[in-house]
């Protein structure tokens, strides 16, 4: 896997979602691992900073549509 940088328009957002390679936890977890990174530009803190499973976010189509189902389903719980 290599670093991935990508951007999607999300709710009226421009997020920047950078995805690279987690060596160190993939060699504890015996599988792919990547650092995700989902920030914009019009808001201060990171919206996503996390590490997941590669085979989760490839699961979902990709890091754009794994931050989409991510995002919406965090926008749900909070209505």
């Amino acid at each position: 896997m290599k670093t991935k940088t990508e951007t999607m328009a999300w709710n009226g957002l421009t997020l920047e979602i950078s995805l690279e390679p987690n060596a160190v936890l993939s060699r504890l977890a015996g599988e792919e691992y990547a650092s995700l990174k989902v920030t914009s530009p019009a808001i201060a803190k990171p919206l996503i900073n996390d590490a997941f499973a590669d085979s989760l976010i490839q699961s979902a189509g990709g890091a754009v549509n794994f931050v989409d189902v991510m995002l919406s389903a965090e926008l749900q719980q909070a209505a």
